[in-house]
């Protein structure tokens, strides 16, 4: 006969739990000692009613589950103490043979200052304890499935390749489940964010953010908790920003995630960055570059010294097309360094710095001891200041390599920031050897997309930007490969200059930026705009496409 000790809070968890306590009471012919532990008052904590408004239901429950068990006898006791301690006690007095207890237990405030009762009943228990696992599970099942998490299914999803994990894996833990899902839906971010009582949470694929479900509450903050534990970050502290990376199963090797946490109005916010290395490092020729841009950039990787700048906003592509860049460098006669905010992808083959303000590494001090590593190629993720920019011109001066970024609109606009950032206009002149501006743009799906001729506007618009109309435009449908968006997949759109010869004089005269990107275009330099409609007449994107990528202010 076995003796089942039920710890109970009265709570909707634990009615979830008692339903399996009382199943396995059934099977194995046993008993149940149903244990509610009072807390003595503590100067900390708002005292708790003296009634339980929640003790009727629970063991009107408990009398129905065990209406059709006869077998089944229970005992219900009451003690005052502290819940650990109680519990431990009472499961040693009565001999118990195992625990049955929810997860959740404390939250808020008295999990802050007294932790979680169920983490330390199993340290201390006498007797196997079995925490809400398998019942919580199967009600959360029921219950995605009613908020929706079907929408896309995973038969749907597996049409697209991606690791598998195994049942256990994903089945234990909802967190790595969705991570799953994600991967298979080649969302890029996974953002969690509380609304009202529930946990909103949405992907972005192909660059837009799209709804996936609703988590209810404790659905979502088992999830958030599971995140955190992987990416050992503090589960009892939501008051303060945090940062991490998630440790995860051999089966997700070559998939970097990383989570940031972030008080909110509502709760806890919590965005996830996926990084593929298949995504993230990949063949220049992949990247979406014309004949004539491809060319360009060899010929910068082949100049050997000076600084190159890759430019555009968040989100536009620019860390793929540096690693892209710097893995075509890597032939092992190199030696390339890194100092990134954060590393977005661990490279053997790179010497890699992560900036870390906690330990006084911040990028300027990191670059100025990275230079003195004898480095032959610098890899700087960002210029975001004057001092950065101008280690990194003393470097690019210097003989070395330098790769970095810049968040600006094209070209010409860079060269206003770096002056903007006290860059004098001769160093510049001097030490640039290749600007690459860009923007990602959405591919058709090629399973469903359909082709018609242009309208008179369309015609209009490709003459206006000296692009050659075709005789017919693909048009998005939407199936379920692409999940009715009738995109599926990004490419790069690029404009890219080398300074020579008059934009080398423009820069080094310092031309305002009107006048320096009439000189860049006189040289049938390609912007941007006339790069999305050459795509467009390849039958790679869209119209449509062409005018969302346009809403972000370029000249």
């Amino acid at each position: 006969m076995l003796k089942i000790l039920f710890p109970t809070d009265y709570s909707e968890c634990s009615n979830e739990a008692l339903r399996y306590a009382v199943s396995l009471a059934s099977d194995s012919g046993g008993t149940l000692l149903i244990l509610h532990v009072v807390e003595p008052m503590s100067p900390y904590l708002v005292s708790e009613p003296t009634s339980n408004p929640y003790r009727e239901n629970f063991l009107g429950l408990l009398k129905l589950l065990l209406a059709d068990k006869p077998s089944v006898s229970y005992e219900e006791r009451t003690v005052v103490g502290s819940p650990v301690a109680a519990v431990v006690g009472v499961a040693e007095e009565q001999s118990a043979d195992l625990i049955v207890m929810g997860t959740t237990g404390r939250t808020g405030v008295k999990r802050l200052l007294l932790g979680s009762v169920a983490e330390e009943v199993v340290r201390r228990a006498p007797c196997p304890v079995l925490t809400l696992k398998i019942a919580e599970l199967e009600n959360a099942k029921r219950r995605r499935h009613a908020a929706s998490v079907g929408a896309w299914p995973m038969e749907i999803a597996g049409a697209v390749s991606g690791p598998n994990l195994t049942s256990e894996e994903t089945e234990d833990n909802p967190a790595l489940s969705l991570l799953l899902r994600g991967i298979h839906a080649r969302a890029s971010d996974i953002h969690l964010d509380p609304v009202g009582t529930d946990m909103s949470v949405r992907f972005r694929i192909d660059g837009r953010l799209q709804c996936y479900c609703k988590l209810e509450q404790a659905i979502g903050q088992r999830v958030a908790t599971q995140l955190k534990l992987l990416a050992d970050l503090d589960i009892a502290d939501p008051f303060h920003p945090q940062e991490g990376r998630l440790n995860l199963p051999d089966t997700l090797q070559g998939i970097d995630v990383r989570i940031t946490t972030v008080p909110v109005a509502l709760g806890e916010a919590i965005s996830l960055r996926l990084l593929s290395r298949d995504r993230l490092v990949r063949p220049l020729q992949d990247l979406g570059l014309s004949a004539e841009s491809l060319k360009m950039t060899k010929r910068m990787l082949d100049h050997g010294e000076g600084l190159i700048l890759v430019t555009g906003p968040t989100g536009s592509g620019k860390t793929t097309t540096m690693y892209s860049m710097l893995r075509a460098l890597d032939d092992g006669t190199r030696h390339i360094v890194s100092i990134e905010d954060p590393v977005e992808f661990v490279t053997p083959s790179f010497r890699q710095v992560s900036v870390d303000p906690r330990h006084d590494i911040t990028l300027t001090k990191g670059l100025r001891t990275l230079l003195r590593l004898d480095p032959d190629v610098v890899f700087v993720s960002e210029i975001r200041d004057a001092e950065a920019a101008e280690a990194a011109m003393r470097a690019a001066s210097s003989g070395k390599y330098v790769f970095s970024s810049l968040h600006t609109r094209d070209v010409a606009s860079t060269i206003t920031a770096l002056r903007d950032l006290h860059i004098d206009n001769r160093s510049l002149g001097g030490n640039l050897t290749g600007i690459v501006s860009q923007r990602l743009i959405r591919r058709l799906c090629r399973e469903c997309c359909r082709s018609d001729g242009p309208t008179a506007a369309e015609v209009d618009l490709f003459a206006r930007y000296s692009v050659v109309s075709p005789q017919e435009l693909n048009r998005p449908v939407g199936c379920s490969r692409c999940r009715k968006t009738g995109y599926f997949d990004r490419t790069g759109i690029f404009e890219i200059v080398i300074p020579e010869h008059d934009v080398m004089r423009a820069i080094e005269e310092g031309l305002p930026e009107d006048e320096l990107r009439k000189v860049i275009r006189s040289h049938g330099t390609r912007s941007l705009e006339s790069d999305a409609l050459e795509k467009v007449a390849q039958g790679i994107t869209t119209i449509e496409e062409f005018y969302a990528m346009t809403s972000i202010k370029i000249r």
